[in-house]
């Protein structure tokens, strides 16, 4: 019988383990979201963005975001392409959906398919 019972302490401590780490993960998540958080412009008119990015990401009205826009600068010598990153613009949130989020263009020349992330400085 007595390996039996550690067998059973031994199964209940993986069981902790395992929750343990399934509780640090969704924390992770959470502090991810609030300051990693990123998406895509998809469209732009008449001074919105539209952005693929939502309440399911973590997403909340009032939120700004820096834009970023990714330039090819050419090609290496190996034929791989080289780009840089520039900041062009601001955008800040005014509605909210599951995954995808209306924003003002504040600053900048917007534009689709440039990567919006949170602003960590206003929040």
């Amino acid at each position: 019988m007595k390996p039996r019972v550690m067998n059973n302490r031994t199964i209940m401590s993986a069981l902790l383990l395992i929750l343990l780490a399934a509780m640090g993960c969704a924390t992770l998540e959470t502090a991810g979201h609030k300051y990693l958080m990123r998406g895509q412009v998809l469209e732009v008119k008449d001074g919105t963005a539209y952005l693929c990015l939502g309440s399911a990401e973590g997403a909340q009205v009032g939120q700004v975001f820096t834009v970023h826009r990714y330039v090819n600068m050419g090609y290496q010598k190996g034929g791989q392409p080289l780009y840089r990153i520039e900041r062009v613009g601001t955008v800040k949130i005014t509605d909210v959906e599951t995954h995808m989020a209306s924003a003002n263009i504040l600053s900048g020349d917007v534009k689709a398919n440039d990567i919006v992330e949170l602003n960590i400085e206003n929040h």
